[in-house]
């Protein structure tokens, strides 16, 4: 991963943050991440969707979806190393492997929300209903069903994953 010394940046919806840890050897760089890290995780993935939708009388009767809209956002927290510079060289490179996984790992948990807008759009896009009463609990049922399905396969992912370290997101050093 290319350093960034922004404090945040903005990539399509996606805003990277960064929180600071300090460690001049691996004992004291790994404590450094375990005491900041985020709920006892070295990077974190939030991501917020919204959805919306129109409705209309459908020329053979009753109600449609007319059109849906999607987004989603999202804030990825990673650590950042501040003594990087005065260490040597191998945990320099143990760390920006490190980094790099634990980056794409998160990039992962994005994904999942961007799948759910995706979901959202095609699944809302087709339903109608006899009474546009009824579309609308259809819609609401639907779009719950889709969210906890998505919020399941986060998880999932987590588990598949052992939260990145199959994906390379541990910190090995020399």
């Amino acid at each position: 991963m290319a350093r960034d010394d922004a404090v945040s940046r903005r990539l399509s919806g996606i805003v990277v943050e960064h929180y600071d840890v300090r460690g001049s050897d691996g004992p004291a760089l790994l404590a450094d991440l375990a005491r900041r890290g985020p709920k006892g995780f070295h990077g974190m993935t939030h991501w917020r969707y919204d959805y919306r939708y129109r409705y209309e009388p459908a020329p053979q009767g009753g109600c449609r979806v007319s059109a849906v809209s999607t987004s989603v956002t999202g804030r990825i927290l990673m650590p950042r190393w501040v003594d990087e510079a005065r260490a040597p060289a191998p945990m320099r490179e143990a760390w920006q492997r490190y980094v790099a996984a634990l980056m794409r790992h998160e990039e992962g948990h994005m994904a999942t929300g961007q799948a759910l807008t995706r979901a959202l759009q095609s699944d809302l896009g087709t339903l109608a209903a006899p009474t546009c009463n009824q579309l609308k609990a259809h819609v609401d049922r639907t779009a719950e069903a889709l969210i906890a399905d998505h919020h399941a396969r986060d998880r999932l992912y987590d588990a598949e994953t052992r939260h990145g370290t199959t994906q390379g997101a541990f910190l090995s050093l020399p």
